[in-house]
């Protein structure tokens, strides 16, 4: 491309993201999904009612394009990202909430959606724009499963670094619960403290599944001056490829029953390790790269859940992309680079030309 092609294009998705981000969408996403319908008009979506809080995906399918585009258009909330709808650029990188988790992905696809169809005349993917993946519950994708029934493979846009994903790596997620006497805080060296046996637990966990534990909660203590009488810590570990939930379960008891402290255990949710059906999309994806960028393009195991779960289990070939940092993403820092969002745009362009191929 030329200088001032790169310049132009920057422009467009520049202004295409500050728009995206601008509009919330960790709550209510009608807005940013009437958006999208207006932006990208040449299009005929339809929507699909989910029954949660009034949400809804809208999707364009046709049995004559197989291969789906999807993303969901959902972010976390705010947490503790100053003016998270007030997107600015610095250092070669835009913030904002979703910037990464995937509104940078969002406006790279919509400019290239819209540039193909001006040169062309016509889109050559489905696409969907689905609700609730950052939720527990992921109600968009199962109910877009509905739907797809005129689709063979789908390609899931989440910030992967870049790489093509078609695995993803399995969570086991569980609370421990420890109940003890309470007591005056100045003699608390005759008592346990049901943190300490808690973090004890977390520590034996980690040395018999060998494998780090993520603290996502926990809480115990008060202002008292006393030695607390519970404690509650939301955990997750990673299981790996050819791993058995009930092998898994099996260590998680053993360690539990030989504490000398009485410990609850309780499963919050699990996910085993997937490995995707693979079809005819992988390789053109490997094409479009290696034909934009001049190199073979990097494989990657997704470390995070998406809505290509639900896909693969319904049965349909998945590749998860996208040029984005994963590690920033849901933190005060999440952020989209420049040459990221142009990346994005370039493969997606490229793959639809190759779509388009005899």
């Amino acid at each position: 491309m030329e200088r001032a092609e790169i310049l132009s294009l920057e422009k467009k998705l520049k202004n295409e993201l500050f728009k995206l981000i601008s509009i919330p969408s960790h709550r209510d996403c009608s807005q940013i999904q009437e958006y999208i319908k207006d932006r990208l008009s040449f299009i005929k979506f339809e929507d699909q009612k989910i029954n949660k809080n009034n949400l809804y995906n809208i999707y364009s399918i046709s049995s004559e394009k197989p291969i789906l585009v999807n993303t969901h258009v959902d972010t976390v909330p705010p947490i503790n990202m100053k003016d998270p709808f007030k997107p600015y650029e610095k250092d070669g990188r835009i913030y904002g909430r979703g910037a990464a988790d995937t509104k940078g992905l969002i406006a790279a696809l919509i400019i290239a959606l819209e540039d193909f169809y001006k040169k062309y005349g016509f889109v050559p993917v489905s696409v969907a724009f689905t609700v609730d993946e950052e939720q527990n519950t992921a109600l968009g994708s199962q109910e877009l499963i509905k739907v797809l029934e005129p689709i063979k493979s789908i390609l899931v846009l989440e910030p992967t670094y870049g790489k093509l994903c078609t695995a993803q790596m399995g969570t086991y997620e569980f609370r421990l619960k420890v109940h003890l006497p309470s007591a005056h805080a100045s003699e608390f060296e005759k008592f346990k403290n049901p943190a300490k046996e808690a973090f004890k637990a977390i520590n034996l966990i980690e040395k018999e599944l060998n494998r780090p534990v993520n603290i996502l909660r926990f809480n115990s203590g008060w202002e008292h001056y006393a030695v607390p009488d519970k404690a509650e810590v939301l955990c997750e570990f990673k299981i790996f490829e050819n791993e058995l939930v009930s092998d898994i379960e099996s260590k998680l008891t053993d360690v539990i029953d030989n504490l000398d402290t009485q410990i609850e255990i309780i499963v919050e949710d699990y996910e085993e390790f997937n490995r995707f059906k693979k079809g005819q999309l992988i390789g053109l994806l490997e094409k479009a790269y290696k034909e934009e960028f001049n190199t073979e393009a990097k494989k990657g195991i997704m470390p995070s859940w998406t809505d290509a779960s639900n896909y693969h289990k319904a049965g349909f070939e998945c590749v998860i992309f996208g040029f984005a940092d994963l590690s920033i993403s849901h933190s005060d820092r999440e952020s989209i680079s420049i040459e990221e969002l142009i990346n994005n745009y370039r493969f997606l362009y490229r793959f639809f030309s190759i779509l388009t191929q005899p």
